[in-house]
């Protein structure tokens, strides 16, 4: 009876830790409007934080990434397109429906189609932080297979985007995206790559 291909729990749980980690840092580092404004009697005029870079209302992003699918036997290669609309909830932050298409390269038949939602805060700047939860047709359960399975879970990742014209940024970044299958085994894909965000 062949043996189950789960993916490394050190590797996953690092992958996620690691991230983890550095979004909490940032977003509890970076400071607050209430921080900024707050003053005691006597002190010195603070600098009051400035806007970040998002305008309220419509915000539309287009990706195409390529991607790796974790097993112990070796990675898979995917590649990864999303297209997320959504708003801007003030200028920091973004909440985005994201459907989504995952494609196998060398097994087209596990390709699976899916849809997240995507919480998208700037803490610093353009440099952002990407949680997600979700579902997804179809993922591998054996590094093996030429068929997937659904699978549910979510993503966290971390980027920057740069200011390309009024109403368009290029992005880069790297997600962690972790699905549990229906018997519990979970699968890791890391993905990276650009986007472009309209507003």
């Amino acid at each position: 009876m062949p043996l189950r291909s789960a993916p490394p729990r050190a590797l996953l749980r690092r992958s996620i830790a690691a991230l983890a980690l550095v979004a909490a840092s940032i977003v509890a580092l970076a400071p607050t409007r209430a921080r900024a404004d707050a003053q005691l009697a006597g002190d010195p005029p603070k600098k009051v934080r400035e806007p970040g870079p998002l305008e309220k209302g419509f915000v539309g992003e287009v990706a195409w990434r390529p991607a790796l699918g974790i097993f112990s036997q070796g990675p898979v290669p995917e590649m990864r397109l999303h297209v997320a609309l959504g708003g801007a909830i003030g200028t920091r932050m973004r909440l985005s429906m994201a459907p989504n298409v995952s494609i196998y390269l060398d097994r087209p038949k596990a390709s699976g189609i899916g849809v997240d939602l995507l919480w998208t805060v700037y803490p610093v700047k353009r440099f952002y932080v990407r949680f997600g939860a979700g579902a997804i047709s179809s993922v591998p359960h054996l590094r093996e297979d030429r068929i997937g399975k659904p699978g549910y879970g979510g993503l966290i990742g971390l980027g920057y985007e740069w200011h390309m014209k009024k109403k368009a940024n290029f992005g880069c970044g790297v997600d962690v995206d972790v699905r549990a299958l229906k018997d519990g085994t979970t699968r890791t894909t890391v993905i990276s790559g650009v986007h472009f965000a309209f507003y």
